[in-house]
Formats: structure tokens, C-alpha cells, sequence
């Protein structure tokens, strides 16, 4: 099964990452399925949602070494201000109460 993968070639499976782009757009992946990959990348004004395909996402797209739990505070910071679509305000509040819930369990 194909899936996205890191640098090091290990699977993401569940994890969401923080991505950048030849153009220095950074994007956090939101959902991605066996052929496609549903990213918010970082813009001026509001954001919303972009969905490619899997290879597209492969050839265009990187892994950074940004914290999810830092490019989260500056992607919900920048929604306050500017607004986002609804896909992009529920994915990424999914993923910042999914990140509380992991730090809480480790303490």
C-alpha cells in the first residue's frame, strides 16, 4: 500500500506533517488517502484547503523539521486574523486537540 513517507523512507501512517515547497510555501497535511493528499498551505489572507494527487504531492512537497505543534500556533494565529474555509478551521483544530492529547499523556 502506498502511503506518504518521510525522508528517511519511514511510513507517516496517522501523523500529520509539516511540509514546504520549492516555491518556500509552507503547508500542513491535513488528510491524506491512498491517491490523494488534502494540505493547507500558508498565504496571505484566508486560507483554504488544497487537495492533490499523491505523486503530484511526492514531487512537489518536502518534510520540514518545523515543530506541528509550533506551525500549528502560527496557522490558527494567522485564521483568527484572516479567516479559512471550513475544511481548513475543523482539520486543523482535529489536529491541534489531537497534539493536547498526546503532550497531556505523556505527563
Amino acid at each position: 500500500m502506498r502511503g506518504i513517507y518521510s525522508l528517511t523512507g519511514q511510513p507517516y501512517r496517522e501523523t500529520h506533517v509539516v511540509v514546504i515547497n520549492s516555491k518556500r510555501t509552507t503547508a500542513i497535511v491535513i488528510r491524506h488517502r491512498r491517491d490523494s493528499v488534502t494540505l493547507v498551505p500558508m498565504k496571505s489572507g484566508k486560507l483554504s484547503a488544497k487537495t492533490v494527487g499523491f505523486d503530484e504531492f511526492r514531487h512537489e512537497w518536502k518534510e520540514t523539521g518545523y515543530a506541528l505543534s509550533q506551525a500549528l500556533t502560527t496557522f490558527l494565529a494567522h485564521i483568527m486574523k484572516w479567516g479559512a474555509s471550513l475544511e481548513v478551521v475543523k482539520g486543523l483544530e482535529k489536529l491541534a486537540a489531537r497534539d493536547r492529547f498526546v503532550v497531556a499523556s505523556l505527563f
